[in-house]
């Protein structure tokens, strides 16, 4: 990051905490403000709202047996035999999370973007506009790489890959691991920073209309599934989704580094992997929402008559519970309609560049 330098001297930049000022050195005032928070843990006076900002809460320590924790801990289980693990749930807190980790990835963006990215561009000679969307790919070929080594960590530990039925088996799923509600607050946290950005990367007007909509969509989308506890099918779909998304911003960088010989073949590829990540999306959520959930509900109903038999109750924590058809139908139609208009925009690009081509 750059250092803030002396504004003293007459033509040495913008005054100080002037607005181009506050643009340049976003970076270092967002890491001031993260280093006062991790410093205001020491004293105990302002422990408790650090500590809140920086630490995930909700947490509860459970009853399991062995390997199959993270799946079964919304399970009660004969504690004599049962190990013990600790789970997390939905809560409030989570907002305060969110925003902290925002302000991390606002850190973490302007360091791809200075060590990285601007030293890259300059050997490039790209246009203003071409600039941008390296950019733009730049940090978002790195933000969905890692997301997806993430989520198949996920996924493959917690079995969803070899028992797909676990995506809606016990729902409402209360409880998640560690690194599943991390992956999801970070998320929220990566597509909340966004906003910012537009301002401090100067985004033109003709831009902002599309950025905001893709940011929108899938915070609403991220938050909206974590709040209905369908974080499960959630990191399926996100691995799906990211894994094609990487693959466009990925040859598009090697497109203007001139290495046409791979971007071409890689952009054919992600047009078929598009269709079929989209058909997966489809497939997925009609099957967990409508048909997985429902058959599910039958089987909360019969364990929580049990439950209650023995006295120990542990109801749904903050979350949306969609075992009520109407919240599953809307739930359903309003991803199936996201994936409509995804696929619209898809069709319309592809129709755009080949009128392009036909004319050169």
């Amino acid at each position: 990051m750059q250092r803030i330098r002396n504004r003293g001297n007459k033509g040495d930049g913008p005054p100080l905490f002037s607005y181009e000022f506050i643009i340049q050195n976003h970076a270092d005032i967002v890491s001031c403000i993260c280093m006062v928070i991790f410093m205001l843990l020491i004293p105990q006076a302002t422990n408790s709202f650090a500590s809140g900002l920086i630490f995930i809460h909700n947490n509860v320590t459970v009853p399991v047996e062995g390997k199959d924790a993270a799946e079964k801990s919304s399970v009660r289980l004969d504690k004599q035999k049962a190990l013990q693990t600790t789970m997390y749930y939905h809560g409030t807190e989570d907002v305060y999370n969110v925003v902290f980790y925002c302000l991390v990835w606002i850190i973490i963006h302007a360091l791809l973007q200075e060590y990285i990215w601007e030293r890259t561009v300059k050997r490039l000679h790209l246009s203003k506009v071409k600039t941008s969307k390296y950019y733009d790919s730049g940090c978002l070929v790195v933000f969905y790489l890692v997301s997806v080594v993430w989520g198949l960590d996920i996924i493959i530990s917690s079995g969803y890959a070899t028992n797909p039925p676990l995506l809606w088996t016990n729902y409402p799923h209360s409880l998640m691991s560690l690194s599943l509600k991390f992956f999801m607050l970070t998320q929220m946290g990566f597509w909340l920073h966004c906003y910012p950005e537009l301002v401090f990367m100067k985004a033109k007007k003709d831009e902002i209309y599309s950025k905001v909509v893709l940011y929108t969509s899938s915070l609403l989308i991220i938050a909206g599934a974590y709040s209905m506890m369908l974080q499960r099918v959630a990191v399926v779909l996100l691995v799906f989704h990211y894994a094609v998304e990487f693959l466009y911003h990925l040859c598009r960088m090697l497109h203007y580094y001139g290495k046409s010989q791979l971007a071409d073949p890689g952009f054919h590829v992600w047009q078929a992997l598009f269709i079929l990540a989209r058909v997966a999306t489809v497939i997925i959520a009609i099957v967990t929402l409508w048909f997985g959930i429902d058959a599910a509900k039958d089987e909360a109903e019969d364990l929580e008559v049990e439950v209650e038999e023995d006295g120990d109750v542990e109801g749904s924590r903050g979350g949306i519970d969609l075992t009520h058809s109407l919240y599953r139908l809307g739930g359903l139609v309003f991803l199936l309609a996201i994936q409509m208009w995804v696929a619209w925009a898809f069709v319309s690009s592809q129709l755009e560049r080949t009128r392009k081509k036909k004319k050169t």
